[in-house]
Formats: structure tokens, sequence, C-alpha cells
């Protein structure tokens, strides 16, 4: 008998001046993850109002507004925090180091890793089939996508068109809020 999965809570919020961060919720497992660490005590605040205990930090690149919150994050209890294998030396903290094509378990669902350099050299992005929802952080944005600092417009178009194979109905949350300056 195949188990039935409830549906995940999302929480976006806004962290920082522009940072998106993205709480995930699993009401039947109590499993909860975060998407990046741009403000622990933020996050810290927001989990406590939903009564939830964090479990999970799904890292996407080592730039400072992503990873700051990890070490206020990572003390609160047992959290696995599983970031990009290629920017390890550069994310301190992490628990579990992912690439290209891995595949990790969260609450009863696959997240599958998708290597999108361009923005970083070793970015990656989080995505849920079963949801069909992707964690794109600083590749893709509303109307753009991410500045190029360690990759070049070939590794950026590369990564795009990975995501770009994604169905259709796939629900993009990305890094920031700049819809308005795209």
């Amino acid at each position: 008998m195949e188990a039935l999965l409830t549906s995940l809570i999302i929480e976006q919020f806004i962290c920082r001046s522009d940072n998106f961060c993205v709480i995930l919720h699993d009401p039947m497992t109590g499993e909860t993850a975060s998407i990046d660490a741009p403000d622990g005590d933020r996050i810290a605040a927001r989990l406590d109002s939903g009564n939830w205990s964090l479990t999970h930090l799904f890292i996407t690149h080592h730039h400072h507004d992503h990873v700051e919150g990890i070490p206020a994050l990572a003390k609160t209890g047992s959290v696995e925090v599983i970031g990009p294998a290629a920017e390890a030396d550069k994310i301190d903290g992490l628990t579990r180091t992912v690439g290209d094509g891995d595949s990790f378990d969260f609450a009863g669902r696959t997240v599958k890793v998708i290597s999108t350099p361009g923005h970083t050299a070793g970015h990656i992005c989080f995505y849920i089939p079963d949801e069909q929802l992707l964690f794109a952080a600083d590749t893709l944005f509303a109307l753009g996508c991410g500045r190029l600092f360690e990759g070049s417009p070939e590794d950026m178009l590369t990564s795009l068109r990975k995501l770009g194979s994604l169905p259709d109905q796939t629900r993009v949350y990305c890094g920031h809020e700049y819809t308005k300056a795209n």
C-alpha cells in the first residue's frame, strides 16, 4: 500500500531587504525545512509562530545573504544542513553535501538536486517532483536571472535550459524580490 502524502505548508516571506525565505512544513511528519538562511532570527521567529522545529536547511550557494543564518538555526536542534559540494569550502556548517543529479528524502518526498552554475560556480537548485516545486534561489527570478558573479553567460544559459525543461506546472520560488527592478 502506498503512503499518502499530505500537502506541504509553504510560507514565503521577506528577510533582509529583498531576500525571500521559504519554509516548508509537513504536518504529518513534522519535518520542516528552510530554503537558505538569510536571517536566522527572522526565520526562528516564523518557526516559533507555527510551533515548528527546523529539521533541514537547504542551502543553494555560498553568498552571505543566503548563509548568514546557518549558525543560529543549526544550534536550535538536530538540523541537517544540505548544500552544494562544489562550494563546501565556502559554507560553514554543512552536514551533507550534494551535487547535480543527487537526491534525498524530505518528509517522504524525493528532493532532486539540479546544478545551476552561473550566479556562482557551484549554485544548486532543489526540485520536489511530487509537489512540482522548484527552489531556484539566485538562478531564476520573475522577469530575469541571477547576476553572473562566477559563471559565464553560457553557464547561465545551460542552467536556465535545465530549469526550462521541468514541467510547465512547476511552481518556482526564487531567492529575491526583484520583480519591479527587472
